[in-house]
């Protein structure tokens, strides 16, 4: 049985995909350094109390489920006992059995930045099977959400310099801080937000967690197994930031590269793509050159709308498309068509993918949040030479040099003093990548497995970033669930998994 990508993988399709979109997201992706702390949790733990669920409807988007919901109060700073205080948004989504086990399980978004919530409405169909034995308990991080979000608007795309712009950055990221100015923006790091997902724990009444956690959701997890050992159950990191790995730049520079490198060369050996694009590498320079000389005025239809709008189509929407659309196999299909089109003189798919993607990154992204964990966690710890490492790719420096900007503005946040030393658990860790992740590759899944002893890594063949909702991940993350039991993993299925294969025009694939 297959489950399909429309109803279970979107959400975490897009998780993590809101580090970089050229000069439209470089403002959105930073903070600055801060010193390494333990976080001291006491004062919190006067604010602890029994979460108090009401039947309510959760909804995101044109998807709407029923649950239980509540709030807990949290202080925005942990040393401050009698300092502002934040609601933590609580949703539980309880067991279809009489007789739950007495654990929970949990899923956190990627981004960062990102709604766990909308996540879990997103994989509400892989969510059921494990609701077949235990309850589902879902908390927005602090910073994202229902949960004090921190959000600032996307600038107007006439605001936009064509490339880099160091002072526009820094304009821009000021601007963020003045409409976020009464948050204490040091205290929605991870180090922060695993203090508060265990005091969630602790006020539902579950003894223990399984933590599902992608992309970014995944160094929350695997933070939350370091600081509570004894009430994580398991664990289950899907497209894995390992720990130590910087987000600040070189590596997802470098990633994109690799993935578009390997979309190329796929093509390349395909006889229908290759005979109906040719060198989609050489048409993507060329087309890069005339965009950023001359970028074209375009009369479409709105994608969402219909409306007729005015779209310039530059740079940044071919990057944006290059950058996001390998995330899954069926728009890394898509790509070089769109590539192809473009250079041909019909610019009309690339605006529309352009569009889509900037709106859907625009209306629920936690700037903020965002910001502030980023540089807390991995703006201080940049290899000098990562701008050198970055200098063969499509993106170049540009992330390194937004990030440099943003950080000297950006309030300083706290992280914990062995925030990025390895460690190892006898806790089970499932570990899932897709095999053409171009963001968190296998590689990053390996050596997440060569730290945790007891975990058992899977390579999910033909996808991309966010596996769970892929052919049987479903059924095995329920296998793995149900016992905590690696050993129950029998993972031959996924070898059917297959790439889709490329569109030679708008009417699909050659048959």
């Amino acid at each position: 049985m297959r489950l399909p990508l429309s109803k279970l993988g979107l959400a975490a399709w897009t998780s993590f995909c809101c580090t970089f979109i050229k000069t439209i997201m470089i403002v959105l992706i930073a903070a600055s350094t801060s010193q390494a702390q333990e976080l001291n949790s006491k004062a919190n733990s006067t604010l602890k109390s029994k979460l108090n669920f009401k039947r309510c409807q959760i909804k995101h988007k044109s998807v709407e489920i029923d649950a239980e919901c509540g709030t807990l109060t949290r202080l925005e700073d942990p040393n401050q006992a009698n300092g502002k205080t934040i609601d933590l948004f609580v949703v539980k989504l309880p067991s279809s059995s009489s007789t739950p086990e007495d654990d929970a399980f949990t899923v956190i978004q990627g981004g960062p930045g990102g709604s766990s919530i909308d996540l879990a409405i997103g994989l509400r169909q892989a969510l059921d099977f494990i609701r077949e034995k235990r309850d589902v308990l879902i908390v927005d991080q602090r910073g994202t959400g229902r949960s004090n979000i921190l959000q600032c608007d996307l600038p107007d795309q006439e605001q936009l310099a064509s490339r880099f712009d160091r002072e526009q950055t820094v304009k821009l990221t000021q601007a963020c801080l003045s409409k976020l100015k009464d948050n204490n923006l040091r205290f929605y790091t991870t180090s922060v937000a695993v203090q508060d997902l265990d005091a969630v724990r602790q006020a539902a009444g579950y003894e223990q967690l399984t933590v599902y956690g992608v992309s970014y959701g995944t160094r929350v997890a695997q933070h939350y197994l370091r600081r509570f050992p004894e009430h994580t159950r398991a664990l289950v990191i899907d497209g894995v930031v390992d720990i130590g790995l910087n987000l600040a730049g070189a590596e997802i520079a470098r990633r994109s590269q690799d993935a578009f490198d390997g979309m190329v060369k796929r093509c390349s050996e395909t006889p229908s793509c290759f005979e109906q694009f040719g060198d989609i590498k050489q048409k993507f320079e060329q087309l890069r050159q005339r965009l950023v000389e001359q970028p074209v005025e375009l009369s479409i239809a709105h994608p969402l709308t219909g409306k007729e709008i005015e779209h310039t189509v530059s740079e940044s929407d071919l990057l944006a498309a290059v950058r996001f659309m390998p995330y899954a196999t069926e728009s890394t299909a898509l790509l070089p068509m769109l590539i192809a089109y473009a250079h041909a003189g019909d610019y009309t798919p690339l605006a529309t993918q352009g569009i889509n993607l900037t709106e859907s990154l625009s209306g629920e992204f936690a700037t903020g949040m965002h910001n502030s964990v980023v540089c807390a966690e991995d703006a201080p710890f940049v290899d000098i030479n990562a701008a050198a490492q970055t200098s063969a790719t499509y993106f170049g420096s540009d992330m390194l040099k937004g990030i440099a900007a943003v950080c000297q503005v950006w309030p300083r946040g706290a992280i914990d003093a062995d925030f990025r030393v390895a460690f190892d658990s006898d806790k089970p860790v499932l570990i899932l990548s897709g095999e053409t992740d171009p963001v968190t590759p296998p590689a990053n899944g390996a050596r997440a497995a060569a730290m945790f002893s007891n975990s058992k890594h899977l390579v999910i063949p033909s996808h991309g970033h966010g596996v769970i909702g892929r052919g049987c991940v479903p059924f095995l993350i329920r296998d793995f669930v149900a016992d905590a039991n690696l050993d129950d993993v029998t993972s031959d299925c996924i070898e059917r998994e297959r790439a889709m294969p490329f569109f030679i025009d708008t009417t699909g694939p050659t048959p």
